[in-house]
């Protein structure tokens, strides 16, 4: 029963991801929660803690793509509640600046304790998502700091 709702909660912050609410995101991070982007040639890599600087990690990615969507495919759960282990397979979306569409797939790792998120890594095609953040760059969009 609780790895159903554990993957029942994940689908619904998933969806508002989709709508472009990741304070609900933000919310699940204490002040020690790490939040990684695999990669070192593009923006949006690296290691964030704490809600803060994962709330700020999501702002550029929002505004390098505003219609961002992440859509969860296959939720693995496993562990108790003081240490749940999450794997899901995830396929992301967004609409580049000349109309044409950026399609990713990727892997999270995440991590909780009591529905906290002790560590959320993320884990898509770096290339992909470097020729993408490039592309947005090209059309005068700031790149993330």
């Amino acid at each position: 029963m609780y790895k159903a709702i554990v993957r029942r909660q994940l689908r619904k912050t998933f969806a508002a991801l989709g709508r472009g609410d990741y304070e609900a995101v933000v919310a699940k991070f204490g002040d020690d929660g790490v939040f990684c982007m695999a990669g070192e040639q593009h923006g949006l890599a690296g290691e964030n803690r704490g809600p803060n600087e994962v709330r700020a990690w999501f702002e550029r990615a929002y505004r390098l793509f505003p219609d961002l969507r992440l859509e969860p495919d296959t939720i693995t759960v496993n562990g108790p509640p003081w240490n749940t282990v999450v794997g899901t397979r995830f396929f992301v979306s967004a609409t580049l600046p000349d109309g044409s569409p950026y399609r990713n797939e990727g892997m999270q790792f995440l991590r909780l304790r009591w529905a906290k998120v002790v560590e959320d890594r993320l884990y898509e095609d770096t290339q992909a998502l470097a020729e993408a953040i490039e592309a947005v760059a090209e059309h005068g969009a700031k790149s993330p700091a």
